[in-house]
């Protein structure tokens, strides 16, 4: 696993759809990794995440979430 910090002056708040009932913010960043989503999960509710990314990561999390 890769060890990455953000500047955060640098980050936009992105949110995305994704269902995350029963499962913990550690589980649902862990799962959105592994789909190729870069950023950090920050505010999670029943049907949508809000991360932390890059501004150059944006369009490429949405090709991710599709």
């Amino acid at each position: 696993m890769t060890n990455s910090t953000y500047d955060l002056s640098s980050t936009i708040n992105q949110k995305y759809r994704y269902n995350t009932r029963g499962k913990t913010p550690t589980q649902i960043n862990r799962e959105l990794r592994e789909k190729g989503v870069q950023g950090f999960v920050i505010k999670v509710s029943s049907n949508k995440v809000v991360m932390k990314v890059l501004e150059e990561h944006k369009q490429s999390n949405r090709a991710c979430m599709r």
